[in-house]
């Protein structure tokens, strides 16, 4: 006795065996118990049916998750990144592609990802402007020396940005290397055009200070408040500080020169 299958009505075993109730005659497999029967080839057609849709609803499944993980990878940049990733693979993504593809990357937290499209669109694209951008993350995440010779390479290929050169100069004003600082704050200064450059003279007038150039910082904080009408009320706390030892550095001199 041999089972032909179950019956899809009442679930009865279907027998080859007239004798059980059920009957498999002439390429029908008929079950006596519900009257259900079927020709072999409507069994193909229905086995090739439900296959086909049980592979369309695991496809589905399937596709449904990965879109749901994408969502959530991607969060409000999910509609535009398969775009933008296309176009990186494909090698036809723009330099504007590819800075909206690092932002989405920063916006993600997903840092790495926004590294490399940085550098990868530096090398495509042959524009230093990705460098500092690069540069930038690498100082909001505390990575001073990769940021230090990110900057360096900035404007190794071309960068003029007063902005970029600001903040260059304050990392090598930190590091010690002082010469390198003021040049780059000189460069904020002389980039930024009309803008007020109070962090850039604070900071050169700092580096003065430092090395014992009091006159020369007094002229630099002079020259800067006369600059324009706002700044007046600028680096004033600084300017007492020169002021107190260049006349204690007079006093001492003084009383050097009576011995």
């Amino acid at each position: 006795m041999a089972h032909f299958g179950k019956c899809p009505r009442c679930d009865s075993d279907l027998h080859t065996n007239l004798m059980s109730g059920n009957s498999h005659v002439g390429g029908l497999a008929v079950c006596s118990k519900c009257g259900w029967y079927e020709s072999q080839a409507q069994a193909k057609l229905r086995i090739k049916t439900e296959n086909q849709t049980i592979t369309f609803m695991i496809a589905f499944a399937v596709s449904l998750l990965l879109i749901t993980a994408h969502l959530i990878n991607w969060g409000s940049h999910a509609y535009s990144i398969p775009g933008l990733k296309i176009g990186q693979w494909t090698g036809t993504l723009s330099a504007r592609g590819y800075d909206e593809l690092a932002q989405a990357c920063v916006d993600l937290g997903k840092f790495e990802c926004a590294r490399t499209t940085y550098i990868e669109n530096f090398k495509l694209n042959r524009t230093p402007e990705p460098l500092a951008k690069l540069a930038r993350l690498q100082v909001r995440l505390q990575e001073t020396q990769p940021a230090m010779a990110t900057f360096n390479a900035y404007f190794k290929n071309g960068g003029t940005d007063g902005d970029a050169a600001l903040l260059y100069g304050q990392l090598l004003e930190q590091s010690g290397q002082d010469a390198e600082a003021e040049k780059m704050l000189e460069l904020s200064i002389t980039s930024r055009g009309s803008m007020l450059p109070i962090a850039a003279t604070g900071a050169i007038v700092r580096i003065m200070m430092k090395q014992g150039r009091y006159e020369e910082a007094r002229t630099r904080i002079e020259t800067f408040q006369a600059s324009a009408g706002n700044a007046k009320g600028y680096l004033n706390s600084e300017l007492a500080q020169i002021e107190q030892a260049i006349k204690i550095y007079k006093t001492t001199a003084k009383a050097q020169a009576r011995r």
